[in-house]
């Protein structure tokens, strides 16, 4: 949601009318959150322009032309001071011109008179987002209580289309913000709750509720959602057992981000020690873009895959995309036996193979060798994936723990994680484009994965 650059003028309207359309059936039965509305609120107003003036002079006196000096206006000027004639026509004149001349005054539908907002422009800015307005109407949305939820006996039909509950075609489903039961057909939207709800995933609500909160999702995914949260867990060295081991599915964005942190200084660790290990510093110059993940493989010569993991993209000014999950799951045959642990990183050598991440799905074919014999092992594979948005070439590097070796042809179906970008950013309308192509902002608890990227980066070769 971008926000404009206009100046928010700070003014008196009336109340806003804030009645719930629950329909007399939840009216009766669900307590309302009722805080008082307040009277302000603020809405965009266009920056007066001022002409440049000294600041000695008056802006606001009125101009007068320079009266010709002879004989006639000296005369005339001794005659107006001694009868005071001209100077009371003069008062009476300047009085009328400034009395008559209330332009810059308003009045509203109840008889309030208000200044318009081009003659005072608050110096304070404004508290909410400026392209939203009568903020005065949400407050108590802002500051509702979490409900009590109505027991599941005390609603026999839907409290919005009053149709009856079944077990199978139509269940009962709570609004998380007014505690009303309702069909799945009547509650399909998801939200951000209050700041008192302390819920940053967003939750099922009714249709009425979704109508009352959607105005202020911007708000509330700018400081309540996953996304613009501090990292908690950034401790990756061997006092915390977290990050001995990643485990290949993920349950969260913020697990992800961890396991890609880890993933990336191990890798650096490794490639310190042995630099042949390490990934060529022509292919990390071109590179669009990185997924890493973590991959559990086990079979005998038919082999099965299933890890989760993200994926950044480089933005046209070098940096980095908010990140993207994903989930990979496959198949692979070959001379291959045995089970392991895989940490891939891989490189999406063009714009192509960002696209095809940027998919719902796709899918990639390839052939490798990998071995792994006791706690680090190596793999390298270089395949291509296609989808519907195009195909791409990607270079996969890996640290492997476990005990497996072969020979193979792979073959894995990649997915983009809604649900899981959806409860890290808070937005149900978010797509992987719009998160990998630089349409949102950099969240704040992905900060250790732009460290770690950044060392990366910058040393080229770790």
């Amino acid at each position: 949601m971008g926000t404009p650059n206009e100046m928010m003028a700070y003014s008196s309207l009336s109340k806003m009318d804030t009645s719930q359309n629950h329909g007399a059936a939840l009216s009766n039965v669900v307590a309302g959150n009722n805080y008082p509305v307040q009277d302000y609120l603020y809405e965009q107003a266009s920056e007066p322009d001022f002409p440049e003036y000294d600041s000695r002079d008056d802006l606001f006196a009125p101009t007068r032309a320079s009266p010709k000096v002879n004989l006639n206006t000296v005369l005339g000027g001794l005659v107006s001071i001694v009868t005071g004639v001209n100077k009371s026509e003069d008062d009476a004149s300047q009085h009328e011109s400034f009395s008559t001349d209330i332009s810059f005054l308003r009045s509203d539908k109840n008889g309030n008179v208000n200044v318009h907002p081009s003659v005072c422009v608050p110096s304070a800015p404004p508290l909410l987002e400026a392209n939203a307005l009568q903020y005065s109407a949400y407050k108590e949305v802002l500051l509702a209580d979490p409900p009590e939820w109505l027991p599941d006996s005390s609603a026999n039909v839907c409290l919005q289309c009053n149709l009856p509950f079944t077990a199978l075609t139509r269940g009962r489903h709570h609004c998380r913000f007014c505690g009303g039961i309702f069909c799945k057909n009547c509650s399909k939207g998801r939200c951000l709750m209050p700041m008192k709800f302390r819920i940053r995933d967003p939750q099922r609500v009714c249709d009425a509720c979704y109508e009352r909160l959607d105005p202020l999702q911007g708000l509330l995914i700018n400081y309540n959602s996953n996304c613009m949260q501090q990292a908690k867990h950034d401790v990756m060295d061997w006092t915390s057992t977290r990050s001995w081991l990643n485990m290949p599915v993920g349950v969260s964005m913020e697990y992800e981000i961890y396991k890609a942190t880890n993933t990336m200084k191990k890798y650096c660790q490794v490639a310190r020690l042995n630099p042949e290990k390490s990934i060529p510093s022509s292919i990390l110059k071109g590179a669009k873009g990185l997924a890493i993940l973590t991959v559990a493989k086990a079979g005998a010569v038919l082999t099965y895959k299933v890890g989760t993991g993200l994926v950044v993209a480089r933005r046209s000014d070098g940096s980095w995309s908010a990140p993207s999950a994903i989930l990979s799951v496959g198949l692979g045959w070959g001379v291959q036996i045995g089970g392991e642990l895989t940490d891939f990183i891989i490189v999406l050598h063009d714009r192509k193979a960002v696209k095809a991440f940027s998919s719902r799905i796709h899918l990639s074919l390839g052939a490798g060798l990998s071995a792994a014999a006791g706690p680090i092992g190596r793999a390298f594979e270089a395949d291509v994936r296609a989808s519907e948005k195009g195909s791409g070439i990607c270079y996969t590097y890996s640290c492997t723990k476990g005990a497996f070796v072969g020979v193979s042809l792979e073959g894995n179906v990649v997915t983009t994680r809604m649900e899981t970008n959806l409860r890290f950013y808070g937005d149900a309308y978010l797509t992987a484009t719009d998160i990998l192509f630089g349409r949102v902002e950099r969240p704040r608890a992905a900060q250790p994965l732009y460290s770690a990227l950044d060392d990366l980066f910058s040393k080229m070769v770790c």
